[in-house]
């Protein structure tokens, strides 16, 4: 063998072997990144679901108080249709035009 062959052979090893703990590594900071979203993907549920059950009374007391608003208009409009809610005549005494 010849001394170009010699240095090819051994920079083809030495590159090879590099080559060879990256690609290990990598697989390392891949499994610890999968790891972490894991994590976080179960902590994100969690607090979903949290969200959710606290999400669920506060849209009962919404519906109960639209409930409330919209019974209020039918009130307003069957007195309209009765006739109970024509205004109360205002005594002109009642104001007071003095400066």
């Amino acid at each position: 063998m010849t001394l170009s062959q010699i240095v090819s052979l051994i920079s083809t090893v030495l590159l090879t072997s590099v080559a060879l703990v990256i690609g290990v590594q990598l697989i390392f900071v891949l499994k610890e990144l999968r790891y972490s979203l894991t994590k976080l993907n179960q902590t994100i549920n969690t607090v979903s679901e949290t969200v959710d059950k606290i999400a669920q009374p506060a849209l009962g007391l919404f519906a109960i108080l639209e409930g409330f608003k919209e019974s209020g208009k039918i009130i307003e409009t069957v007195s309209h249709f009765l006739g109970r809610d024509k205004p109360k005549p205002v005594k002109e005494d009642a104001y007071d035009n003095t400066v």
